[in-house]
């Protein structure tokens, strides 16, 4: 069998009685998890995956697709699932995907007994090994977008005009500056207009991210720094204009004639960080170099890490986001007791 890997199938073509269930599943607020209400983030993440999930039984196992839900998930498809994943992902990624099948499942057949397949879950998360990412700090990611956009200016003084090449270099540059001070999720960070998100105290920009855009349903609210606002007032004065139909919507980061997505931050931030340290780094491991900062400057008030990312709980920030904090507070630690005392 030729094997396309990671190709779901959309919704438009799942069975009728899939598309159903999950409609009908996502209707009521708390039917994945039993909890609050799931962020759109989290519900687009497990119909991606349960749509990879059909694509799969399409290629393998057909006649499955006749089956309920429930009824299609055994153990001698799921292994056959895991080893199609792993073909192109890592174990981390594969595990992702069957915690993301088993919700949706549990939510549109919960007359069916899926729990195994959590607990199989659980046994591939354990044994995966994480990525290994180069240690990365705000302060090596800040001067990266100020380069970018000096060189814009610079190039555009030389020619005399402002060229697409410069303009898309200093907003590029303002992205990764800003998303320095500003660690958001990059689904916010996409969409944040001029209008309702960016407001100007006396000297400094504040950025004001309202409850519905967040993973948390909670505000957040990022006052950028002096010297990035001036630079905030040059791009929202010339830079932002020269982008061809920036005027025909109110989108912060603008592409040609809309709003950039996401994905396209994701790529131009991996784009410039690859060329300026030798390794890329997206927009998510932004948020890890803030924390890791905070632990390496002033481990003292670590816990500030948890407002600047906007967890609910310091546990969250300290389980995903700071590297070796612990390790690092109690190497100093040990360090202090070491230095000989002066004798009375």
């Amino acid at each position: 069998m030729t094997r396309h890997l990671n190709i779901g199938m959309p919704f438009y073509s799942w069975p009728a009685q899939d598309q159903q269930l999950f409609a009908r599943a996502l209707e009521t607020a708390d039917i994945f998890d039993g909890g609050p209400s799931l962020a759109p983030s989290t519900k687009y993440g497990r119909k991606s995956d349960y749509g990879r999930w059909l694509g799969f039984l399409s290629q393998a196992f057909p006649e499955a697709l006749e089956l309920s839900p429930g009824e299609r998930v055994d153990q001698s498809r799921v292994e056959e699932y895991v080893a199609y994943l792993r073909e192109n992902c890592r174990d981390t990624t594969v595990a992702h995907c069957l915690g993301r099948l088993f919700y949706t499942v549990r939510a549109m057949s919960p007359d069916h007994d899926v729990q195994w397949l959590y607990r199989t879950m659980r046994r591939i998360a354990v044994k995966a090994e994480p990525i290994k990412h180069p240690q990365v700090l705000s302060s090596d990611l800040y001067p990266i977008g100020f380069r970018l956009m000096d060189r814009a200016m610079v190039k555009a003084k030389a020619l005399g005009r402002l060229t697409k090449s410069s303009a898309m270099a200093y907003r590029d540059g303002l992205l990764i500056a800003t998303l320095v001070e500003a660690p958001m999720r990059r689904g916010p960070f996409s969409r944040l207009t001029i209008d309702d998100h960016i407001v100007r105290v006396g000297a400094q920009w504040c950025l004001a991210v309202p409850a519905e855009l967040t993973k948390t349903k909670t505000a957040q609210e990022y006052q950028l720094s002096e010297r990035l606002s001036a630079y905030v007032d040059t791009y929202l004065g010339r830079i932002r204009l020269a982008f061809p139909g920036a005027e025909t919507h109110n989108g912060l980061w603008p592409y040609e004639g809309r709003p950039m997505t996401d994905k396209m931050i994701r790529r131009r931030i991996i784009k410039w960080t690859r060329l300026s340290l030798g390794f890329a780094v997206s927009p998510h491991r932004f948020r890890n170099a803030a924390a890791t900062l905070i632990s390496i400057a002033d481990p003292e008030n670590i816990r500030v890490a948890k407002d600047l990312l906007g967890h609910q709980s310091f546990r969250m920030t300290e389980k995903h986001y700071i590297d070796g904090v612990q390790s690092r507070i109690a190497g100093r630690g040990l360090a202090a007791l070491l230095v000989p005392r002066p004798r009375l």
